[in-house]
């Protein structure tokens, strides 16, 4: 998973230092209406799960591309949050990082949400989901002192 986050991190750096000026502009912009647009939803859950409005935002605008993502947009999935096996609500496909048995990059399923709001409060559900607690329990554990 931290692979998974450092490639799409470092992916991220890569196109911002390759747009021209009056990219960099734009996405400045796309960012700052992604904050405008989504704080409000974040300030909420974190109210009520204790999850950071700029930890939400700042992985909000990540993985959706500050919301101009395939994803975001025509399933208002502002995280990636992928079906999984108890889903069962709509789906979207699209590749991603699923490959076949043979290798071949395949499409993958995600949720479809009816709103953003939905999104951000599945995403806390998916990082406070006990299920997943090897995959995201050390944000929630508390460091002693001496670290």
């Amino acid at each position: 998973m931290r692979h998974n986050i450092f490639r799409k991190i470092f992916f991220s750096l890569a196109i911002m230092l390759s747009l021209t000026g009056s990219s960099i502009g734009q996405y400045k912009q796309d960012v700052a209406n992604y904050i405008l647009t989504y704080r409000d939803i974040a300030v909420k859950e974190m109210e009520r799960t204790g999850i950071p409005a700029s930890i939400k935002l700042a992985q909000g605008i990540l993985e959706s591309g500050a919301g101009k993502s395939e994803l975001s947009v025509n399933a208002n999935n502002h995280f990636g949050i992928k079906c999984g096996k108890d889903w069962n609500g709509q789906s979207y496909s699209l590749e991603d990082d699923d490959f076949d048995t043979v290798g071949v990059l395949t499409k993958s399923c995600f949720r479809v949400y009816n709103d953003a709001t939905e999104s951000y409060i599945a995403h806390s559900e998916f990082l406070r989901n006990p299920a997943k607690n090897s995959r995201y329990g050390f944000l929630f554990r508390t460091r002693s002192k001496g670290l």
